[in-house]
């Protein structure tokens, strides 16, 4: 095993191996090391969906909501046999918070966001459709949308990143624990551990791609400035061994919570998130009893009929950026120390995997490069023509 890279990064989540490809694509000599398994983390343990965020349109991200729809588009042409694109039906009540020409409206914005990258046009459904629904609730029920979002396996995804990423030539270590890290006159020398054996190689550029364990791994870097601090979100998942059907449903929590996603999975039903702000050992996470009734109380709210227990639960982290004041960069989903060649990844969604990871290796080719070379964007190859 060579002992000098460019590159190694922590953290062999989607982002990780989307930064990983990215990186060895352009010729970068790139390690990454994992703990657990690929994709094991939050990747795994998230809604399964490429999607712009609905919810970024009421918001008012638009600029969030227009790059995931872009993102969305480029993960479509380039993991054809990956995702897939689906009707989610989104039913408004007398009891909601937003009234059908609000949903119309923010549903004409969402298409106009995405433009040539659209979908499919959302459309109505005539009351008489609302039949067809797998049983839905139709009391107080005004009116129900359609509109297309990507279904994908997440973990599959990461895999198939990490393998283009190998393909391309980074070379990647797992299970191993990153152990620490120490400044050099050009870079980092860190250590890995598994078991009683300990691994060290130098390294010009660190990336922090550990998700909810980046202060973790940030600990463990000698002489490193403390990390911002950040929010970290508790999203909890219950499955059920029964299937409602064979379509997707986006409601509004009963509490007015955060939408809730049904949609079959593995000849069942996935039904999430419940969200909850979390503090605590990112290890040590397990869903909490009301969140798991709240996530049932809504579906049996939507679909009466379905009086199934769900089989299982789980809970993934979800980490809120810092400010960009805090961070002192463009996007603070990236928080860049030159100086210290040294980059973290905060808050990323799924489907900007892509994006954040060309957006790090570009600051990474500059940190490098120097500033008196070409821009790397001159010769930059984009990970979007590359098929996984």
């Amino acid at each position: 095993m060579s002992t000098q890279f460019d590159l190694c990064i922590v953290g062999g989540g989607i982002v990780g191996a989307g930064i990983a490809q990215a990186a060895a694509v352009n010729g970068l000599s790139t390690i990454i090391v994992e703990k657990k398994g690929w994709g094991s983390g939050n990747t795994s343990k998230s809604s399964k969906l490429i999607h712009g965020g609905l919810e970024n349109v009421s918001a008012f991200n638009w600029f969030t909501a227009r790059e995931r729809l872009s993102e969305r588009k480029i993960i479509q042409n380039i993991a054809t046999d990956l995702v897939e694109p689906q009707w989610f039906y989104r039913p408004v009540y007398a009891q909601n918070r937003q009234k059908p020409w609000q949903n119309a409206l923010q549903l004409r914005i969402y298409d106009k966001l995405a433009g040539d990258a659209n979908l499919a046009p959302h459309h109505q459904l005539a009351p008489e459709q609302w039949r067809e629904l797998q049983g839905l609730n139709q009391h107080n029920l005004r009116a129900v949308f359609a509109f297309q979002e990507l279904q994908t396996d997440n973990l599959q995804l990461a895999h198939e990143v990490l393998r283009s990423a190998k393909q391309h030539g980074a070379m990647a270590l797992c299970p191993v624990t990153f152990d620490e890290a120490w400044q050099t006159d050009d870079g980092y020398r860190v250590r890995v551990v598994k078991g009683e054996r300990s691994r060290d190689f130098d390294c010009r550029f660190l990336v922090n791609a550990a998700g909810a364990w980046s202060d973790q791994v940030a600990g463990k870097i000698r002489s490193l400035d403390p990390s911002p601090k950040t929010r970290q979100i508790k999203c909890t998942y219950i499955e059920y061994k029964e299937s409602l059907g064979s379509n997707r449903f986006y409601v509004d929590g009963l509490t007015g919570g955060a939408p809730v996603t049904i949609l079959p999975w593995r000849g069942g039903t996935l039904v999430g998130p419940a969200e909850q702000v979390f503090s605590g050992n990112p290890d040590r996470i397990d869903p909490a009893v009301a969140e798991v009734e709240y996530l049932t109380s809504t579906m049996r709210y939507h679909f009466p009929h379905f009086r199934h227990e769900p089989f299982d639960a789980w809970s993934g982290i979800r980490v809120e950026p810092p400010s960009r004041a805090v961070t002192k960069t463009h996007d603070a989903r990236l928080y860049m120390r030159e100086k210290a060649r040294y980059l973290c990844i905060y808050g990323v969604q799924m489907t900007s995997y892509r994006a954040i990871a060309e957006k790090a290796v570009l600051g990474v080719m500059r940190c490098l490069n120097g500033r008196s070379e070409p821009p790397p964007e001159a010769c930059y190859i984009s990970a979007a023509s590359i098929p996984i």
